[in-house]
């Protein structure tokens, strides 16, 4: 690359983390529901943690933006307006889910990253995959097997190279769906300033890696003060 691409590659990466840390279900809790969502229930800056804390719409709303905004938006920007080297939309789609998960703007605390991971999904136009994670993954296992959104979130991120593989997808996308696998999981397992008790490492990091919470029981970790 010469120095220019070098230019707009930083560009590039630098404008995607900024977008994606724009700490959208933090704004709406503030300005909308009137609270800090960072001392509530899962302390999670994310469209979950705000459905349960202060509403349906609110939390679809937030979902909705960090899905179609913040991930579908800026790939298809990038890919279908400017045209860009898609391992330039690789660097892109990981700083936006970086900028999300660790915002610059709330002392880098953040969400989970799964909404703007899926719109990531779309944004690359993987149809196939995406049919796959939301109607056998998502629909038929969380409303008709195990109810769990963290496990199967997991079940559905851990699955997503296989997919790709099976659908021949193009290698920068199987690059893309490790390394997103990867930063998902390594949000999980460091959360949001949640100290693990001493004795209780190896269980703590299971539940945060398998569930995305720090205890077993759904229920207490959510209604906990």
């Amino acid at each position: 690359m010469n120095f220019s691409q070098y230019i707009f590659l930083i560009t590039v990466g630098v404008g995607s983390y900024l977008i994606g840390a724009i700490p959208i279900s933090y704004l709406l809790g503030r300005f909308w529901a009137k609270i800090d969502i960072r001392t509530k229930g899962s302390k999670n800056v994310g469209a979950s943690n705000l459905t349960v804390n202060g509403g349906k719409g609110i939390g679809i709303t937030a979902g909705l933006m960090d899905c179609l905004i913040k991930g579908t938006s800026t790939v298809l920007f990038l890919n279908v307006i400017l045209g860009v080297d898609p391992y330039f939309l690789l660097i892109a789609a990981m700083s936006l889910v970086a900028g999300h998960n660790w915002s610059i703007f709330i002392g880098l605390e953040g969400g989970r990253g799964i909404a703007t991971a899926f719109g990531l999904l779309i944004g690359f136009q993987m149809w196939e995959e995406v049919l796959v994670l939301t109607v056998f993954i998502g629909i038929v296992g969380r409303l008709i097997l195990y109810k769990d959104s963290g496990f199967w979130c997991f079940i559905s991120f851990g699955l997503l190279p296989l997919l790709c593989f099976v659908f021949q997808e193009q290698t920068h996308i199987i690059v893309f769906s490790v390394l997103l696998g990867v930063m998902l999981i390594l949000k999980r397992l460091m959360s949001n300033e949640n100290s693990i008790r001493k004795g209780s490492v190896k269980y703590t990091l299971l539940c945060r890696l398998v569930f995305d919470r720090d205890i077993l029981s759904k229920t207490a970790w959510l209604e906990r003060r």
